[in-house]
């Protein structure tokens, strides 16, 4: 009967869901026990104990893989805001606020064109009138604080 603390390299392969090219290359890189005998037997605690330290390092190689990947990236993202600034495709804030301006007007004028587009008769027209600038003043006021929540 074979040493109980023994297992072959085939049944350990299984238990740790290794083919048997995978275990060959642990075998010859030195990380798995040379196996012994014809049926190839790995000492099971060393074997397990060599595995699962294996295990460890790639998942620590991963993670600073994973890590300098990150780190890529940012760079990239700083160097591709970076090439927009310098090529003017990010907007100058005060740029953005003339721009804005000049929709805001395009719109308040459309708007003064409603209630004429609307109706004739001339108290209609006050009331849509009306109602158009409260509803300008409130978008108004939702573009200058548009951090503030509405009730």
């Amino acid at each position: 009967m074979a040493d109980p603390a023994t297992i072959t390299a085939a049944a350990f392969g299984r238990l740790v869901g290794a083919s048997r090219e995978e275990l060959d290359g642990l075998i010859l890189s030195g990380i798995l026990p040379q196996p012994t005998g014809r049926d190839r037997r790995l000492p099971l605690r060393e074997a397990a104990m060599a595995y699962l330290g294996h295990l460890r390092t790639q998942v620590a190689a991963h993670r600073a893989d994973a890590a300098a990947q990150r780190a890529q990236d940012a760079r990239a993202d700083a160097a591709s805001l970076a090439l927009a600034v310098e090529q003017r495709e990010v907007i100058d804030l005060e740029d953005a606020r003339a721009a804005l301006d000049g929709v805001c007007g395009v719109i308040a004028t459309r708007f003064q064109m409603i209630p004429a587009r609307v109706t004739r008769d001339r108290a209609h027209r006050a009331i849509l009138d009306r109602a158009l600038v409260e509803a300008q003043a409130e978008l108004a006021a939702n573009l200058s604080n548009p951090t503030e929540k509405e009730d």
